[in-house]
């Protein structure tokens, strides 16, 4: 048989793609998140929804917080990670002892009530012993306001949503202004 350099590329290609096909078969696919699974995820996007929700204007999932607290977490503030996971932790073993459910299957007034009460610190402590609940409440109350309203290059506000909603042309870029005067 002759190989050519047609049938090479033939074949590398057939492997290649065989190889990204393995891949997504073998039952091991990731979040896509850097350091949330997809559990973690889904209670932190029910959290970011509740704080900025969906209405005739976008919410919070809509402006991909999640990303946002996933990459900011992931590059800027590394310590915020424990916080967050040990968080959601508890908050689950509370969701799962009190409402037999996952926090982001409950309804959104009881959604709302759980975090008044952790706001306040007024939930059961034996589910916080690894995480302040207000602490971890403000987290993801201050992440989600700067993933929504801040600017899409950081990784939230996702198509510019928040300033279309505010009707804000999106801010120029303007770098440190070191050359004025031609100097």
């Amino acid at each position: 048989m002759q190989y050519n350099r047609r049938n090479f590329l033939k074949h590398l290609g057939f492997i290649y793609g065989s190889l990204l096909l393995y891949s997504s078969c073998n039952g091991n696919q990731k979040s896509g998140y850097r350091i949330f699974t997809k559990e973690e995820a889904s209670c932190l996007i029910a959290l970011c929804e509740q704080i900025i929700p969906a209405d005739e204007d976008p919410g919070a999932t809509d402006a991909g917080v999640i990303n946002f607290i996933d990459k900011q977490t992931t590059l800027r503030f590394p310590d915020d990670e424990a916080i967050f996971k040990n968080g959601i932790v508890a908050l689950q073993a509370f969701c799962k002892e009190k409402h037999n459910c996952l926090f982001e299957q409950l309804s959104s007034v009881e959604q709302v009530s759980i975090m008044k009460d952790m706001e306040r610190n007024k939930l059961p402590g034996e589910y916080w012993q690894k995480a302040n609940q207000a602490s971890f409440f403000n987290l993801v109350l201050r992440r989600t306001m700067q993933g929504f309203y801040g600017s899409p290059r950081h990784g939230g506000n996702k198509d510019y949503v928040s300033y279309r909603m505010m009707k804000l042309d999106y801010p120029l870029l303007i770098g440190q202004n070191r050359y004025k005067d031609g100097k």
